[in-house]
């Protein structure tokens, strides 16, 4: 993997691994709770980002394979627009139905279906070479063509953005009476 990818990489997995640490902990009620009737339980949230990261290899998987795609233009502003809004925690609505968390995968699949979305995502990141970095692998909802460096950074933060609403969630039951 070229350089300036590998901190992104190692960073997303060395946070995926501290996540790992906790869900392992808990009951099944506790990864089931939810705070209010429309909010996401931690088994939701995992979910969600496990269908995320799995839809991104997917599109990066077309994109290698069909070569560059006709994306629309990039826009710097979207992508900082949506990184923004999910590093200050804004509510928003899911971009896609199909992102839609059922709350009904077991834990256990969701990990599998996580690692094996991670592995395909280090192999694509594996391939780009050169001037290839700045070529857009995947294209997001609302911020649009994004490249590999970008792709990595938009999962990051999608990832501790999430992983903050999973705390949340973990400490209201905890408290629960």
């Amino acid at each position: 993997m070229i350089a300036v990818l590998s901190p992104h990489y190692e960073a997303l997995e060395a946070k995926s691994q501290k996540l790992f640490n906790l869900l392992y902990t808990l009951s099944a009620d506790h990864m089931k709770f939810r705070i209010g009737p429309n909010g996401w339980s931690i088994e939701m949230h995992l979910e969600h980002v496990v269908i995320a990261e799995e839809l991104i290899a997917s599109d990066m998987e077309k994109t290698s394979a069909a070569g560059v795609r006709n994306f629309p233009p990039k826009s710097p502003e979207a992508f900082q627009m949506v990184i923004q809004v999910l590093e200050k925690d804004i509510p928003v609505e899911v971009p896609l139905p199909v992102l839609e968390p059922t709350g009904n995968v077991p834990l256990e699949e969701l990990i599998i279906r996580w690692e094996k979305a991670r592995t395909r995502l280090k192999h694509l990141c594996e391939q780009i070479v050169g001037a290839g970095i700045k070529e857009p692998v995947c294209a997001h909802p609302a911020a649009g063509p994004l490249d590999t460096r970008e792709t990595l950074e938009f999962l990051l933060v999608h990832l501790d953005h999430h992983r903050r609403h999973i705390r949340r969630v973990h400490e209201a039951f905890g408290r629960r009476g």
